[in-house]
């Protein structure tokens, strides 16, 4: 684990020189381990952390009192959920105990003296969001037994470790849950529910109710939520207290429910909403009774404030760190998250620390990337590191989501490229995250639209500046983001290469084939109104693939074929469609892939072939110094 605060004290920045890397063209980077999701037992401390050098392999890490860390997974197991698709959080401890869901067969499985077994055995379930109390775990069951493979029966499931055979349904009847969390007496469990059509951000409802001596939930009630109103991370604060996130305004606030009452906890500057892509996201913690410490977004950029309930105030921290997973222990807070030039780490800082400085300003001045507006969108410029050629290229990333935000921490992929002699600009379009509730909303109704207008306002801002030779422009993006690219280069040949991984580009034919998480984001996305009004005409001129004699701009593909997100005959059609007009396109499939690529050889073939599609298709060898 890393000091936070010795980091930002030495370097004043986000990092020196020892901690950036320089890549070769035989180091590809996609070796560094990621970590994520830690937890405290009373006595050792957990994490996740994803090898690439192992196939992106998801193994629980242990650092023991005695200073020792301790691989428990080992080879065998790959520590994943495939709830939703993007599963989360897949692993809970207690007591010495570790309870974790084994990707391959997404059973149970507990370690137990350095021992692993077996919990469950069944062959059509996934499990995710596991909470323990006793011998008894809760967690989210998704049923692929019945239903059809794209939507499976969705439940909080109840399992007694002494009795494994059974798992026992407690909260059914909605299209989604997340969240189990019992009481600390036992007596009570909450959970978020939501429905079709509708995404966690869209409408979820917090709900408690009471445990009876069998497991089972006789008598439950709504706290807060429903449509239009999003929750987020609901905690006991103790035995009949709970915080959670909700919109209050053009932000995401910490609100308490106490006794029947829903109240504002206190009103603060930063948007603590998470969009619930996986499972088991944080964005707060209580430090004690009076006193939480939170992480949000304010103008793109992320923050961390100490509240203090009881007084309603609050103090500013500014860590320059970005965060998603926060864990508490007896004297540190551990923060799972990336700086400018630090890759995922599991940093910590003192408790004592921040309970002493309370309403003090931490004095660090922190170096942080320039986000910059352009029109209604925002970007994020990374200049070359190394002066390779006597006209930089510059690559234009769009994220995927499209609710979602680029990624403002370290990217190996980012560092690869500028390492290489190529700028980035990472878009923030309108309906991206990070910028505010009414940001994010603002594509509703509008996706294919806003963000081609935005993307195309961000091209012309970049020619016109006149940093890069307007030459050598590349687009890149990937799900959403290869929507949107691909309705950008059927209005507009500014663009001289493009690169697309897994794009959605038939709207109608990612309706009939999408997963069940996501089977009604579509319809939100282009407007129930809009939909209603003119169906036929609208997926027709929204869908990339309707459009594709329009597109002249050599493109490079790359699809998974286990993708359950975005079919990938769609992105076979689209490279047919583009070689039977003549453009040079070239598509490159992956037998073991699904939507987001995980393998090391394959992240690193596709790296290798990118860069040998730019070098040839924008004449780059001819440039080098």
């Amino acid at each position: 684990m890393i000091n936070l605060f010795e980091i930002l004290k030495k370097t004043n920045n986000f990092g020196t020189a020892e901690n950036s890397r320089s890549f070769n063209d035989s180091d590809i980077p996609v070796t560094n381990s990621k970590k994520y999701f830690p937890k405290y037992d009373n006595r050792n401390i957990y994490w996740i952390e994803s090898s690439s050098a192992n196939n992106n392999q998801e193994s629980i890490m242990m650092l023991n009192s005695q200073n020792e860390v301790k691989n428990l997974t080992g080879k065998k197991y790959n520590v994943r959920s495939k709830v939703h698709e993007y599963g989360g959080i897949a692993y809970a401890v207690d007591n010495d105990r570790v309870f974790f869901i084994n990707h391959t067969d997404q059973n149970i499985y507990l370690i137990e003296d350095e021992k692993i077994h077996q919990i469950t055995k069944h062959s059509n379930l996934r499990i995710g969001d596991i909470e323990i109390f006793n011998d008894n775990l809760y967690f989210i069951v998704e049923d692929h037994s019945k239903a059809s493979q794209n939507y499976p029966d969705n439940y909080i499931g109840l399992l007694n470790i002494k009795y494994p055979s059974e798992i026992k349904k407690i909260v059914e009847g909605c299209s989604f849950y997340s969240n189990p969390k019992v009481s600390k007496d036992g007596k009570k469990l909450l959970w978020l529910q939501w429905d079709l059509p509708y995404m966690p951000w869209e409408a979820s409802e917090l709900f408690v109710g009471d445990i009876e001596s069998d497991g089972s939930i006789l008598l439950k009630d709504k706290v807060d939520g429903g449509i239009g109103s999003s929750i987020f991370q609901p905690e006991w604060k103790n035995d009949r207290s709970i915080l959670y996130i909700k919109e209050s305004g053009d932000k995401g606030q910490l609100f308490h429910y106490h006794r029947d009452k829903v109240c504002l906890a206190m009103e603060t500057p930063i948007d603590l909403l998470r969009p619930l892509w996986i499972l088991g996201l944080t964005s707060y913690k209580v430090i004690r009774d009076d006193l939480v410490l939170a992480c949000g977004w304010d103008k793109g950029f992320m923050k961390f404030i100490l509240i203090d309930i009881l007084k309603k105030n609050f103090t500013e921290l500014d860590f320059g760190l970005i965060t998603d997973d926060l864990c508490i222990t007896d004297k540190h807070i551990l923060m799972a998250g990336s700086l400018e030039k630090f890759s995922n780490q599991i940093f910590y800082v003192e408790k004592k620390y921040l309970e002493a400085n309370i309403q003090k300003p931490l004095e660090i001045a922190q170096k942080r990337v320039k986000i910059t507006a352009v029109n209604k969108s925002y970007i994020t410029h990374f200049l070359p590191t190394k002066n390779i050629f006597n006209s930089p290229p510059l690559i234009i990333k769009v994220h995927s989501g499209p609710t979602a935000h680029s990624h403002k921490g370290f990217s190996p992929e980012r560092e690869y490229w500028t390492e290489k002699g190529f700028g980035v600009v990472e878009i923030d379009y309108r309906g991206s995250t990070s910028y505010g509730i009414k940001f994010r909303r603002s594509l509703d109704g509008e996706w294919g639209i806003y963000d081609t207008e935005d993307v195309l306002d961000v091209i012309k801002y970049i020619i016109n500046e006149n940093i890069y030779d307007q030459d050598k422009l590349i687009l890149k993006g990937s799900s959403a983001g290869g929507f949107t690219l691909l309705n950008v280069l059927s209005e507009s040949s500014m663009i001289n290469c493009a690169c697309c991984y897994y794009a959605v580009s038939d709207l109608q034919d990612l309706l009939s084939h999408t997963h069940k998480f996501e089977s009604g984001y579509t319809k939100t996305l282009l407007g129930e109104d809009n939909i209603r009004k003119s169906e036929d005409t609208l997926f027709e001129s929204r869908s990339p693939i309707c459009k594709i004699d329009n597109i002249k701009t050599p493109i490079i593909f790359f699809q998974g074929l286990n993708d359950n997100v975005v079919p990938p005959h769609q992105t076979e059609k689209l490279f047919k469609s583009l070689t039977n007009n003549g453009i040079n396109a070239e598509i490159y499939l992956f037998q073991n892939e699904g939507h987001g690529f995980r393998g090391k050889k394959t992240i690193e073939q596709c790296l290798k072939l990118e860069e040998k599609f730019y070098m040839k298709n924008l004449d780059l060898e001819r440039m080098r110094l």
